[in-house]
């Protein structure tokens, strides 16, 4: 058991290597450019393609922090991808070249990198539907074979690894761009307790163990926290007038990220059952993620939209149900905008502003489109 488990984290390691070494790569892609913003003052248009690359470098590198295995990265990957496309468009507008199409991630796995064509695919047990596949799985699909599963694959030859391990990773990256740079602002949503958070809101362990966090006066909506960073099994179970209400139950690593109503109880109690380290937290509404077009993650989120009438689109690529529900003021369940199964998509509709909270238990994406009408 202890070689299996050296082995698979060994592979963990080896994949965030790489993305790390992706981030690398695209930091010295805009050192390089030749793009001076002085020079293109009166551009707006320009300018603007280059903040949104600069940005999403910025992105990029501030949410693979705590980031613990490749499918916990998959925000990273999209950031990642609108940074390539907005240096596209600043090479083209320089060209005086019409702008490239945006064209999304592969619906497989985003480490497949951007898709190359629309294919019909039957997940087993289910429907055909039409997904945006990589030049690879395409070509696969087309012979009958089932699309590369990147999270299975064995680790790289030694000689393709990137040479600095994620335990060494670079404070800063080689060759900044020239630009201005964005002030760091810390790790990710949810992947890293906030600043702020009290002590006793906060705990952390290995296996098996009850804990109970208390609530800060005066009473307000919290969220309830749980990463479990490894383990064969993992159960979450919270804990309400003296029952139990499951929140997770995986056979993988995964996370739980919880809205909670103001209640009357002087503590949140927690059961988790684990066989590996878990950290746990709350956090207040003001350290919520805002987003305004587009998200992806793995596993539960919340998050706070505050534009107009919308549609709604998610994507998910794993087993297992998915939804997303509106939140009212009181952080309770409100109307449920969208809800699919297994690898799919589904689409709702957004009245206006709201917290929204998201159930799955894999990858998936959500893109908000503006619908005045």
């Amino acid at each position: 058991m202890g070689a299996l488990f050296k082995i698979f984290r060994r592979r963990r390691d080896d994949e965030l290597a790489l993305i790390d070494a992706e981030i690398t790569a695209f930091g010295e892609a805009l050192a390089r450019h030749p793009f001076v913003p002085e020079r293109h003052a009166a551009d707006a248009d320009l300018l603007a393609d280059y903040a949104r690359a600069l940005d999403a470098y910025e992105q990029a590198k501030r949410t693979f922090v705590g980031d613990r295995d490749r499918e916990d990265a998959a925000d990273v990957m999209q950031a990642l991808d609108e940074g390539r496309h907005a240096l596209a468009c600043v090479d083209a507008r320089m060209a005086g070249r019409p702008l490239p199409p945006r064209r999304p991630l592969c619906f497989f796995d985003p480490r497949h990198g951007t898709s190359a064509d629309r294919v019909s695919w039957t997940p087993e047990g289910g429907a055909a539907r039409i997904v945006d596949v990589c030049a690879a799985d395409a070509v696969r699909l087309a012979d009958g074979m089932p699309p590369i599963m990147t999270s299975r694959h064995p680790s790289p030859p030694r000689s393709q690894r990137p040479s600095a391990r994620p335990s060494q990773r670079p404070s800063a990256r080689p060759s900044e761009p020239r630009a201005p740079q964005r002030p760091h602002r810390g790790p990710g949503p949810f992947k890293t307790c906030p600043p702020g958070v009290r002590k006793t809101q906060q705990a952390q362990g290995t296996g098996d163990r009850e804990i109970k966090l208390p609530h800060r006066e005066p009473r307000a909506p919290l969220v309830l926290v749980v990463r479990l960073h490894s383990g064969p099994r993992n159960t979450v179970e919270l804990m309400e007038a003296g029952k139990a209400r499951v929140l997770l139950k995986s056979k993988q690593r995964s996370r739980v990220v919880e809205p909670l109503p103001v209640s009357g109880d002087r503590h949140v109690h927690v059961r988790i059952e684990s066989r590996g380290a878990w950290t746990a937290w709350l956090q207040s509404l003001d350290t919520v993620p805002a987003v305004h077009d587009h998200i992806a993650s793995r596993g539960s989120f919340v998050f706070h939209y505050s534009g107009g009438p919308a549609i709604v689109h998610m994507s998910h690529a794993d087993r297992g149900g998915y939804s997303l529900t509106e939140l009212t003021p009181d952080f309770e369940r409100g109307p449920q905008v969208l809800s699919g199964r297994d690898e799919s998509y589904a689409d709702g509709h957004l009245p206006g502003p709201a917290f929204l909270h998201v159930e799955a238990q894999g990858t998936w994406k959500i893109g908000i489109y503006p619908n005045p009408a």
